[in-house]
């Protein structure tokens, strides 16, 4: 068993799907969402899947579940392995096998990049600004920094909960990227599996905010030797378009209403020099998508994200791009399920291209599939 989980190691697992749960007295019922298969698992089981929501190896899983059970390597091996097994059968997990130049300091530095983008580093900041901009900020200077001092235990629920919003997606504006640590693990998935099976082309966002997922997009690229491939990265730069179409009626996400999706182009720029990420390579694109995508000299595309929130706009990007996306690229869309909007734009669109490959839910709101031939 020893020697087993050492020549398995280095392979990575991840669940790629969004898993819905039912908790039960000494365990869960799981499923997929669109799913009839469901499982019904013990507490161990259900707190391995639930690992599985980022990319893990089988020795990693173990030194996690020896810390939780406080039982021994060889034990909690006889327990992951057939797990692995049986829900990689199931179609529940992948398998990815480690890139050719992969080093173990590479995922602690995805890790690490991935908890500075969501501002997982210095959470209390956040809550820290709100304090300062409420009406119940102390007079007195000692009271007042002790308060922003010890903020996260004094605000313990709102610092839980924070967490829990940077890890999946719900917008919290004072970090990099407002996608959440599980939509960037699925990122890091479909970069691994691109660059496992040769897929070739170039990453492309559409919609990118402050940069944060445009510049984790060019980190993987680096960090596995694939830098000759470009990040695209489109944006106004000046927040979203006003609405036009009945589809989009009621949202209205221009800069005056919401300034902090309106980052400018030198601000994004800047970002990617920040993590020592700027390069050739990467190309912002200014301007409106129907004005800019059409004659765009890009592509092929490995993978395009669509994050523009409104019906006009993500129609606008699929009319433009999509045929660049290579098959057995990617499409991931981060606001289906925000959105009634964009989720009318992505089903509309595959209705009127006869797209079959099936739609597949990353968590509540994003959503991906796999371009077929």
């Amino acid at each position: 068993m020893g020697l087993l989980l050492v020549m398995m190691s280095r392979t990575w697992y991840f669940s790629p799907e969004r898993v819905i749960a039912q908790p039960e007295k000494d365990g869960a019922l799981v499923a997929h969402v669109g799913d009839l298969s469901s499982f019904r698992l013990n507490q161990v089981a259900f707190d391995m899947l639930q690992m599985l929501y980022e990319p893990q190896t089988p020795d990693g899983m173990v030194e996690q579940l020896c810390q939780i059970y406080e039982v021994d390597k060889e034990e909690c091996a006889r327990l992951v392995l057939p797990f692995l097994h049986e829900f990689e059968q199931a179609g529940w997990i992948v398998a990815l096998a480690p890139h050719r130049n992969e080093l173990p300091l590479h995922a602690r530095y995805l890790e690490l990049l991935k908890r500075a983008l969501v501002n997982w580093i210095y959470p209390e900041h956040e809550l820290q600004v709100s304090y300062l901009q409420s009406d119940h900020v102390a007079s007195d200077k000692l009271t007042r920094s002790r308060y922003l001092r010890d903020i996260s235990q004094i605000e313990a629920e709102k610092f839980a909960e924070l967490l829990e919003k940077k890890k999946h997606g719900f917008v919290t504006v004072l970090s990099h990227t407002l996608i959440g640590l599980r939509r960037l693990n699925h990122l890091e998935y479909c970069a691994r599996e691109i660059f496992a099976r040769g897929i070739p082309g170039d990453f492309f966002e559409a919609g990118v905010c402050q940069g944060g997922a445009s510049i984790f997009l060019r980190a993987l690229q680096v960090v596995f030797g694939e830098e000759q491939r470009k990040t695209w990265a489109a944006d106004s730069f000046e927040g979203l378009p006003p609405a036009t179409l009945p589809q989009d009626a009621g949202l209205d996400f221009t800069e005056s209403d919401y300034p902090w999706l309106a980052f400018s182009q030198e601000r994004v720029e800047e970002h990617f020099r920040r993590y020592d990420l700027w390069s050739d390579q990467v190309r912002l694109v200014k301007g409106w998508f129907n004005e800019t995508l059409p004659e765009l000299d890009c592509g092929p595309l490995a993978l395009l994200r669509l994050d523009a929130d409104l019906y006009q706009s993500t129609m606008d990007i699929l009319v433009n791009l999509y045929d660049k996306v290579v098959s057995g690229g990617f499409v991931v869309v981060d606001d289906y399920g925000a959105f009634e909007a964009c989720r009318l734009a992505i089903d509309d669109f595959r209705r009127e291209r006869n797209v079959q490959a099936p739609l597949k839910w990353i968590d509540w709101s994003g959503v991906y599939w796999c371009k077929e031939c």
